[in-house]
């Protein structure tokens, strides 16, 4: 679990506010907030890292209309992946092979870019929700 606690420490240098846990199968979780959201990271393994943002609930009647969007979005965004998971949330996600010395730094550079392409959608997702 080096990597786990090498992004730990990053986020300890960079006075991040976040939580993180252990699960039963050694795998590590950490939480980081963000924007009244919470990014959520799994460390599985010593290489394995999974991110993912539930963005918003989506109402049932706008569901197909946001999953049309998502298609749309995974076809412009190639560092994420938008879909509806089966609570109805749309999730921003990105799965990612991680080693070496530089893997905390990596796992920073994605969760910023995951971030980056959030804002980036926010308005359009929005308005396919909401308007």
């Amino acid at each position: 679990m080096a990597n786990f606690e090498l992004f730990k420490k990053l986020l300890d240098e960079k006075s991040l506010n976040y939580a993180s846990r252990t699960t039963e199968n050694g795998d590590g979780i950490i939480d980081l907030p963000f924007d009244g959201k919470v990014i959520k990271c799994f460390f599985s393994g010593d290489k394995f890292l999974s991110i993912y943002l539930v963005f918003e609930k989506i109402p049932e009647e706008k569901l197909a209309d946001v999953i049309f969007l998502c298609n749309e979005l995974n076809a412009k965004y190639k560092w994420a992946t938008f879909y509806v998971d089966k609570e109805g949330d749309l999730v921003i996600h990105d799965d990612a092979l991680i080693s070496g010395d530089s893997a905390a730094e990596e796992c920073f550079e994605l969760i910023i870019r995951i971030l980056d392409i959030a804002n980036k959608c926010k308005p359009t997702i929005m308005k396919c929700i909401y308007a």
